[in-house]
Parts: C-alpha cells; structure tokens; sequence
C-alpha cells in the first residue's frame, strides 16, 4: 500500500528524537507563561464521562472505529491535502465513524491545531487530538480549540509527568488517551487515572509495525480500561485480531485517507 518512492529520508537520528527537538524549540517561550493547575487541585477533580469516552462506551459488542484525518506522515509523505480536511471529516460521519482522530503536528503531518475547532463546527463526532504532548501549555492550548480528547503518548516523558498530564486533562474535561508500545509503558500507563490506553502497533523509532505484538499487549491491559488498537489496520483481517485481543476500538488512518469507498470500509471494520 505504502508507496515508497513517497517515503522520506529519517537517517541522521530516530523520528522521536527529531519531533521532541521540534516541539521544545516550538514551546520554548510558551511555557514561561504558562499556567499549571496544581497537583492538588487536579487530585478534587473527579472524573466525568466525556463526549470521546461515551462514544467507545456505546454498542460494547460492536468495534468502534476512530477515523483518522492526516494528511502527511514520516514515511508517506502526501496522503492529501488540508483543504479536505472538512470533506474528510463530513466523509467519516456520513459513513458512521464513532469519533475522529485529527493529528496536529505540523513539521510531519501537515497539522494544525485549528483543524480541531474547524472539524468541530463541521461535524457533532467527538475529536481525539494527537500530538506529541511533552509541556502542560500544550493541553491548555487543545482545551482552547475545544479538544475532546488528548493522546498522551508514554514514552515522551517520565511516569510523574504523565500522571500529571492525565490529571491536568481530567481537569480541564479532556480525556486523555495514553499510548504505548511496550511493557514498561504500559507499567507507567497503569500508575495514572486514565480511562483509555491505546497500543500502537507501530515502533515511533523505526515505523515498523507489528499488529500481533500490539494484540499481546492489550491482552495485558487490566479490563477496567477501555482498550485501543492503533496502526497497521488494512482490512477487517487486522480488526478481528485487534477485537479478538480484547481491544474495545481501533484507529485507522493512512488505509482509510486512501480507501476509494469510505463507507463500506469503515462498515467492515466495526465487527
């Protein structure tokens, strides 16, 4: 599917390496300003059902299916453009998506964080934000876009700061979403209040994907958290296994910016 005279060139260090850089040069001046909520206000704020966690809540036998808008990625470097954004998202409506993922990194994925509000004027599904989350200013700014939800991604900073990622999104009434890829994220997911966990199939350091490892690991996720599979779905094959393995939903991306009948694709996956 991946063409690969389409895929960049990420020789000189790993994509995480690169994209924090990024993001800390980016954030820089923002954070000397920020506001932090402190850690015992977040620990008086009880956690509310949100948009986003009643959408996988729903049909519990049925397989949610979170429809992902991107337009670019580190390993396939035109997937569209920015002004479909609102065909695309009318699209994963119409044809009966539970929520949609929109990445707003800008430098590999052509993102933008006004896409959120943008989507959000267009369409009444819950929107999960991903972003590679590493200051507390960057969870302000998606409760000012009106995020419904934040994805966390373990790995990028240590067991403390995600538990107060976590906290912080409760407070503000976004539910986070932790990633990971291993078991020591998860050992680290599993210490937070977190509702969600996801796994991503795919390795953020080499873009290899491995669906039947992220299937063990959701097996190993306690089954009082809503579990997610993300990446390396291109067929209802991927999603029986992701079900199988216990998983409540999946995220589909590049196969659905490509699929030539949305609809029906989205409606095989929800098994």
């Amino acid at each position: 599917m991946h063409n690969k005279s389409q895929k960049s060139n990420l020789k000189s260090q790993n994509f995480l390496e690169k994209i924090v850089k990024i993001k800390k040069e980016e954030l820089f001046w923002k954070a000397q300003t920020v506001q932090k909520v402190s850690e015992s206000k977040n620990q008086q704020i009880g956690k509310s059902e949100t948009r986003f966690l009643k959408a996988l809540q729903k049909e519990k036998d049925k397989l949610k299916v979170i429809a992902e808008i991107k337009f670019a990625s580190p390993t396939i470097l035109d997937l569209g453009s920015p002004g479909d954004l609102i065909r695309c998202a009318k699209q994963y409506e119409m044809a009966g998506a539970d929520a949609i993922s929109l990445i707003t990194e800008r430098h590999f994925f052509k993102g933008d964080i006004e896409f959120v509000s943008q989507v959000k004027e267009t369409v009444s599904l819950p929107i999960l934000q991903k972003d590679f989350i590493i200051d507390p200013v960057q969870i302000y700014d998606a409760k000012q876009v009106g995020t419904d939800a934040l994805l966390l991604i373990a790995r990028l900073v240590d067991k403390q700061q995600l538990k107060k990622f976590v906290s912080l999104c409760f407070s503000l009434g976004i539910e986070p979403v932790v990633e990971i890829y291993n078991e020591e994220d998860l050992e680290k997911a599993i210490t937070t209040k977190t509702n969600i966990i996801a796994v991503n199939a795919r390795n953020l350091e080499t873009f290899e994907i491995n669906v039947t490892g992220a299937c063990m690991l959701i097996k190993k996720i306690p089954n009082h958290i809503i579990k997610l599979g993300f990446s390396g779905i291109t067929s209802q094959k991927e999603a029986e296994l992701y079900k199988n393995s216990g998983a409540d939903g999946i995220l589909v991306g590049t196969s659905l910016m490509q699929a030539n009948d949305i609809k029906s694709f989205i409606n095989d996956l929800q098994i």
